[in-house]
């Protein structure tokens, strides 16, 4: 009662605090025709065995992701703590078809020739996608062994068009990564900081066209930020311990207001072969132009 009694003063006064103007939101969006990632992954010509691959694989304890390649050769995804259908081999492809095309339709229908930034890349699904696709692709990642990951990925692959380096992502400058992307994926990330704002506008500083932002949400309609505590037990996790900010769907648009980007949408889950936390509200996408 107090909070609807202090919403009701707030609006005789002019002010709507709890509410985001939609003034900066895209217009809706016809749904895109669909992309379907490269997967199984392909190999290179000539280039390592099963034997070797399977060798490697096996040096790393943790996979973020389940990987599978021409011929039959897959591998499990690999946590300490398994969380929510993080395991499913199914869940980064049902995220690529939810997002991916929005994306690739706002560049002109091609990511071919895209200069694209993969933020906290882990051991590089998404750069390896969009390196497939054609863009020119820098990823990088606070932790050496993810990319080692991503670096034996691009060996297999032959992904020649992708470069991964050792980050922390608030080092990162225009200056340390060669200027300013076309793209810069912001993918399962920002709820593992403890300063979102900051982030997202470090996030706008490195793109000069669009972002593309996925992140868990807190399931609730009020502009808050639900705060917890977060270990780097595993390859998901944050790099450091700490508190983490995990965000409401109207405190990430009212985030994006503050920082002044030209405008945004969210991308609509349109059907039900999805992850469960996309079908339950608890993890959203957005599509920015800065």
């Amino acid at each position: 009662m107090i909070k609807r009694g202090v919403r009701r003063v707030l609006r005789r006064l002019g002010y709507d605090i709890l509410k985001v103007p939609r003034t900066r939101r895209f217009p809706s969006v016809p749904e895109p025709p669909p992309v379907a990632p490269f997967w199984p992954l392909p190999r290179r010509a000539r280039g390592p065995s099963d034997e070797e691959i399977h060798k490697q694989f096996a040096r790393h304890n943790l996979w973020h992701y389940a990987y599978e390649f021409d011929g039959g050769l897959s591998f499990p995804a690999r946590h300490h703590h398994p969380g929510l259908d993080t395991d499913d081999p199914r869940r980064p492809l049902q995220r690529f078809r939810h997002f991916m095309p929005y994306l690739i339709e706002s560049q002109g229908g091609s990511l071919k020739g895209t200069r694209v930034l993969d933020i906290a890349c882990n051991s590089g699904f998404w750069s390896i996608q969009c390196a497939l696709l054609g863009a020119d692709v820098v990823g990088f990642d606070a932790r050496t062994e993810v990319i080692e990951q991503a670096n034996l990925l691009k060996w297999i692959t032959g992904a020649d068009g992708v470069e991964f380096r050792v980050l922390d992502f608030w080092q990162m400058t225009p200056e340390a990564l060669g200027g300013t992307f076309d793209v810069v994926l912001n993918l399962g990330f920002l709820y593992h900081v403890s300063k979102p704002v900051e982030a997202l506008e470090l996030t706008k500083r490195m793109s000069r066209k669009r972002i593309l932002l996925d992140t868990a949400v807190h399931p609730s309609g009020e502009c808050t930020i639900h705060l917890k505590w977060e270990e780097p037990v595993d390859v998901r996790m944050a790099v450091d311990e700490g508190i983490v900010a995990l965000p409401t769907k109207p405190s990430v648009e009212l985030m994006l207001r503050h920082l002044k980007v030209k405008r945004w949408w969210e991308i609509p889950v349109r059907g039900q072969d999805m992850p469960l936390d996309y079908l339950t509200g608890r993890r959203a996408s957005w599509l920015i132009e800065v």
